[in-house]
């Protein structure tokens, strides 16, 4: 009831016009915000507050995320010099060889696919590893782009890429050329990876496991020395909506990465902004793999002020098709008098525009509620670990605060970062404003970056007419089920009562930012 009457007050709006100011001497993205109607949805959120943040080199960040050490163990290099094994390695990472590079890398990064690096581990050994653009790097009309969300990666046989058929005996790995540290490293990384895999394979292409990852991290390290342990120091344990356990061999939950061009904006991070404080520790989190001591997680922290600073310096790319600047100038309005209270008002220099960092409350927004509610329903013994611990020192966890729910993004660049929701289970933005379209099975046309749709701004789709379960064999990894745990696409219904002529010129007005 709650929800229906915001939206019939936000659409009531939309007749009216216009908000309560007039300031004519105002420009830019000011005078938009100044026209944000007084009533509407965005009245039912909270915003969250900024905090103090340490500020590190951005120069320095971007040199250790592509070079950086901080995974801290990997597969020996000798291994990745074999043209032979290359794919193997670089599938258990979600991608392939013959992905990108990055033009000024060196040494022997200067010949590695962008998501992973080569380092020396703290054993002296030559390793390979993901890096954070496994993630945070994808590409779009053919062109690699740090920071936005990888919607190729291929985590259907789970972090790991599953177990592979190398054997790990001394003979065979006296085979293959390893010295004792080497064989170290790849024993431990084999290892961790036989722990990751099982809980992480996702559904389908493009879904992503960071959710299950950091709560797989958790239970194996002990809070207080993060030393690592194949068994369960805590129980994983996800409860159902009632209370009672479900099953952890079928549950997934499934997230789609933000890009990073939002951090700066955003005073609390996560899709449901539970992320406080400084916000650098939960990145630190998710390659915790092989941090096994105290000493080498403040290492790794370290590194992290300067990695964290180069993610705050990231900024989206401009749409590189056609616009049609008429209609954008009819969506300009139209956003601003149904979108902006929630989303924000943008302009051409960031200091000049405002971001809301609201939190809207599950029953407003209607969206898939897992995320939402992880760390208060599902698990919330793991938040109670996370604040106990090294990470939560420096970035806490508060999911509860002041209730759950999920903070509507920026929308810069929001057009190159297709699927759309937190759980990347709608195609395009069209359908984000038309929620009685959205398919219910759905799979993308292909993989190509340069297939893209224009006018719905996002990938080009197919419905499909069996779930998930029920799709063959070889069709299973493409397909997005919404009725699965975590990937229902629900809720946002808050473009429904535009006309198709207004949510054209929405559309184009995106394009913009």
């Amino acid at each position: 009831m709650q929800r229906m009457l915001l939206i019939i007050i936000a659409a009531a709006f939309v007749t009216i016009g216009c908000g309560d100011s007039d300031d004519s001497d105002l420009t830019g993205p000011e005078a938009d915000r100044q026209r944000i109607p007084a009533s509407g949805l965005w009245n039912a959120g909270v915003e969250l507050p900024a905090e103090p943040q340490v500020y590190g080199d951005p120069v320095r960040g971007r040199d250790l995320l592509l070079n950086g050490a901080f995974m801290s163990c990997g597969i020996p290099y000798k291994l990745w010099e074999v043209p032979a094994l290359r794919d193997l390695i670089a599938g258990g990472f979600g991608g392939s060889e013959d992905l990108p590079r990055i033009p000024d890398r060196t040494g022997n990064n200067a010949d590695m696919p962008y998501f992973l690096n080569a380092f020396e581990a703290p054993n002296g050994a030559e390793v390979v590893n993901g890096n954070c653009l496994m993630c945070h790097g994808g590409q779009f009309n053919g062109e690699l782009v740090v920071g936005l969300g990888n919607a190729n990666a291929d985590f259907t046989r789970g972090a790991g890429g599953g177990v592979t058929g190398i054997p790990l005996d001394d003979a065979a790995l006296d085979a293959l050329g390893l010295d004792e540290a080497e064989k170290a490293e790849l024993r431990k990384t084999f290892g961790r990876g036989a722990v990751l895999g099982p809980l992480t394979d996702m559904h389908a292409v493009g879904m992503n496991p960071a959710e299950m990852f950091a709560v797989i991290l958790m239970v194996h390290h002990d809070r207080e020395t993060l030393e690592w342990s194949d068994e369960e120091v805590v129980p994983l344990i996800i409860y159902d909506e009632n209370g009672e356990p479900m099953d952890n061999e079928t549950v997934r939950i499934t997230s789609d990465p933000p890009p990073w061009w939002r951090a700066h904006k955003k005073n609390a991070l996560f899709y449901n902004g539970m992320a406080r404080g400084d916000h650098r520790a939960t990145m630190a989190l998710a390659t915790s793999v092989c941090v096994d001591d105290l000493e080498r997680a403040r290492l790794v922290d370290e590194w992290f002020v300067d990695i964290q600073e180069f993610v705050r310096s990231v900024r989206p790319p401009a749409y590189p098709f056609a616009i049609d600047e008429n209609l954008a100038d009819t969506g300009h309005e139209v956003f601003v008098q149904n979108c902006a209270g929630c989303h924000g008002t943008y302009g051409d220099v960031d200091e000049e525009e405002w971001y809301p960092n609201l939190l809207i409350p599950l029953d407003v927004i209607g969206t898939d509620p897992v995320i939402a509610n992880a760390g208060v329903v599902h698990s919330p013994q793991l938040v109670d670990w996370y604040n106990g611990s090294f990470y939560g020192g420096i970035t806490r966890m508060e999911p509860n605060d002041p209730f759950p729910g999920y903070m509507p993004p920026p929308l810069d660049g929001i057009w190159a970062t297709a699927p759309y929701l937190h759980n990347g289970s709608v195609p395009s933005i069209e359908l984000m404003l038309n929620s009685s379209a959205r398919p219910t099975y759905w799979r993308r046309v292909d993989l190509d970056s340069t297939n893209y749709d224009e006018e719905a701004v996002g990938w080009p789709w197919l419905a499909v007419p069996y779930s998930w379960d029920d799709a063959p064999e070889d069709e299973k990894r493409y397909i997005y089920d919404t009725t699965q745990f975590s990937q229902s696409n629900d809720g946002h219904p808050f473009g429904d009562h535009l006309t198709p002529d207004q949510r054209r010129a929405v559309l184009e007005y995106l394009k913009t930012l």
